[in-house]
């Protein structure tokens, strides 16, 4: 329960902080060298998979293969056409001494996917599937998102869905119509890494002016769910900007 609530809480500030993100290239040797394990004391269970869960080190270096994975309703997805766009204008912009980037196979993740089709995949499930067709697809980091958007924000204040990375709660700071949300994290494919975190939003002033403010519910929950992807996409584009040099550093100080 209280992992619950911290993770809760955590989504909360993520959604109410906007539009942001956060890269990490710190190393799992460092950290684990700042307090070695004792020797010859038994260690509990939580400790042990803390120490796993840290041994992890940034191996990921630009220009690089990078997958684009869409989560919807807890599963991969394909990507639609208007953010694949998106997407592919982003590269882009980014040039060549980023690499190349390549939407996930759902397919190729199907073949991964043990669950029964009468239970539902767990958030594990899902990013495991997603880490194995990307291994499958030869790619070095897998930058995986979702979006969602409600029109009912009145009706219903505090959740927006069930979303599968962090959970995300909305509470908008102002009275909107409708409201968008969008979140993405760049995980490496070989050990897990986490390189960065990404968060986006997009609520009907945003878009009032473009679209007008009368449509129906539905085109305007579809009109702020792309705007915040256009956000995210933005905001992604700035955490690699970051990241590259960062990683850049870490092979110069290694040589």
């Amino acid at each position: 329960m209280r992992a619950l609530r911290t993770t809760t809480i955590i989504a909360v500030l993520l959604v109410l902080a906007g539009c942001g993100y956060n890269t990490q290239t710190t190393s799992g040797h460092d950290w684990l060298a700042a307090e070695p394990a004792p020797k010859g004391l038994p260690t509990t269970d939580i400790d042990a998979r803390v120490r796993q869960a840290a041994a992890v080190e940034p191996t990921l270096r630009f220009p690089a293969r990078i997958g684009i994975a869409r989560i919807e309703h807890g599963s991969l997805s394909p990507i639609p056409a208007g953010e694949a766009q998106v997407w592919t204008e982003s590269a882009g912009r980014l040039g060549e001494a980023y690499g190349e980037f390549v939407p996930v196979s759902p397919l190729i993740a199907a073949m991964f996917n043990e669950q029964n089709v009468s239970h539902r995949i767990s958030v594990r499930d899902t990013l495991e599937s997603i880490r194995l067709a990307a291994a499958r697809q030869h790619l070095d980091a897998v930058l995986i998102y979702e979006i969602d958007a409600t029109a009912d924000i009145h009706d219903n204040p505090l959740s927006i869905a069930d979303w599968t990375l962090i959970g995300a709660f909305v509470l908008p700071g102002r009275d909107v119509k409708a409201y968008g949300a969008a979140q993405a994290m760049l995980l490496d494919v070989r050990n897990g890494y986490p390189y960065g975190t990404v968060q986006a939003h997009a609520d009907d002033n945003t878009v009032s002016q473009a679209f007008g403010s009368r449509d129906a519910s539905e085109k305007l929950a579809d009109k702020v769910r792309a705007a915040a992807v256009v956000n995210l996409v933005t905001e992604t584009e700035s955490m690699l900007r970051k990241l590259r040099p960062e990683l850049a550093a870490l092979d110069r100080k290694k040589k």
